[in-house]
């Protein structure tokens, strides 16, 4: 696993990991890495140090306290975070037509008046993505939960 630190075209930053860095690109490129703060796919990785895992830091996890969490969530809200998106996604999947890759297409006649507006969900390409923001087409993008990459 490696973890990035990423900021959006907006200036917000966030960490998040991935199994490789050639997912990372992959996602970003799919257009499935989106800011937490304010949606934006548009994201670029910031500078930061490695971390050296030691023989001493590796024992240490197993044999002291836990190390007290300071600005990063507890694992409780960790879990009740992760449970609410589940949530979030069952009502989505549950109250929307799957256009599949149409997505772009069906939001943007929706957003012009051409069709009737209907609540859907799809995929679209990172460049579709983009021209939707340029249009002025609101949509939103879930966020792949553990049980998605699986």
């Amino acid at each position: 696993m490696i973890k990035y630190r990423l900021e959006c075209s907006s200036g917000h930053e966030f960490e998040s990991w991935f199994r490789a860095s050639a997912d990372f690109d992959s996602q970003l490129l799919a257009g499935e890495i989106a800011c937490p703060l304010c949606g934006s796919i548009d994201i670029a990785k910031q500078p930061m140090a490695p971390s050296i895992v030691t023989k001493a830091a590796v024992a240490s996890r197993f044999t002291g306290p836990a190390p007290k969490q300071s600005g990063a969530m507890q694992t409780g809200d960790a879990k009740a975070a992760l449970e609410a998106l589940r949530a979030i996604k069952k009502t989505v999947f549950e109250n929307s037509e799957d256009v599949g890759s149409r997505f772009a297409d069906e939001a943007r006649k929706m957003h012009f008046g051409e069709i009737e507006e209907r609540h859907i969900r799809g995929s679209s390409t990172l460049e579709e993505a983009r021209e939707l923001v340029n249009d002025g087409v609101p949509f939103g993008i879930l966020p792949a939960l553990p049980e998605d990459l699986n």
